[in-house]
């Protein structure tokens, strides 16, 4: 058992989690049966209101279609072929909801992959009462917090098949795309997707401020590029050639003064 249950009235006490909460819609998306129902008792007596708990991404979707809920409780590590990161690309992707996650993973292979645009909190197991309710206390705080003052910067993602899920990949996370014949290769920090569609028709797709076809078979995040010269760009320990006559170009589009 990750919870010990008790003395859940001292948390009653806190005036601004009441008014913050007010019967606050919960779904927990976990694949621990036992820790999934902890968790629910324990929401439930914090004043939430647990809407369902499912361990899959299909039955979270389709239950979100039907049922709006105020916050999603993500683990990382669920049962089917997407799992709680890629879940929660998806849900922002057509859901304005705060995402908090929750894991007993702490390596940098999963937290390179979350994007501090799909989720207003991390949760590390095994956690207590407390920091189960300040997490998801401040993950609905920061969400409002959000919406009251929204970035500047334009959202946008890559919509791409795989394992039979259509995933939105935002640009941001984009590092480079690369021809492969009839496919094209889509990188990011921590994953690569393979996609049947030429690298032209990407390039019409992603807005043109924000990537730059360097080379006939290569497409790059400019806001990704490290260093450069008139050969290769670097974007990380990632070295991309550029065609020759696009030096000056790509320094326009990286805004370098001369």
């Amino acid at each position: 058992m990750y919870f010990l249950i008790n003395d859940l009235h001292y948390f009653k006490d806190d005036i601004l989690r009441v008014l913050l909460i007010a019967m606050k819609k919960i779904l927990i998306v976990e694949d621990e049966e036992e820790l999934a129902v902890n968790i629910s008792e324990i929401l439930t007596d914090l004043d939430y209101n647990v809407a369902r708990i499912v361990d899959n991404a299909k039955d979270a979707l389709a239950f979100l279609e039907h049922n709006p809920v105020d916050l999603v409780l993500m683990d990382i590590m669920i049962k089917g072929d997407l799992d709680g990161i890629d879940l929660a690309y998806k849900v922002r992707e057509i859901y304005e909801i705060p995402i908090v996650f929750s894991t007993a993973y702490s390596g940098t292979e999963y937290l390179e992959r979350i994007s501090s645009d799909i989720h207003e909190g991390y949760l590390m197991k095994p956690f207590t009462v407390d920091s189960l309710k300040t997490a998801v206390f401040f993950g609905l705080k920061r969400f409002e917090e959000r919406k009251a003052s929204p970035k500047e910067t334009p959202k946008g993602s890559l919509k791409v098949m795989d394992k039979g899920y259509l995933v939105p990949i935002p640009f941001s996370e984009i590092l480079y795309l690369k021809a492969d014949g009839l496919y094209t290769k889509i990188f990011t920090k921590v994953k690569s997707y393979l996609v049947r569609d030429i690298l032209k028709s990407f390039d019409e797709k992603l807005p043109g401020e924000q990537f730059f076809r360097v080379h006939k078979s290569f497409l790059v995040n400019v806001s990704h590029v490290s260093s450069f010269n008139a050969k290769k760009i670097n974007l990380g320990e990632t070295a991309i050639p550029i065609r020759r006559g696009l030096y000056k170009e790509l320094i326009e589009k990286l805004h370098i003064e001369k």
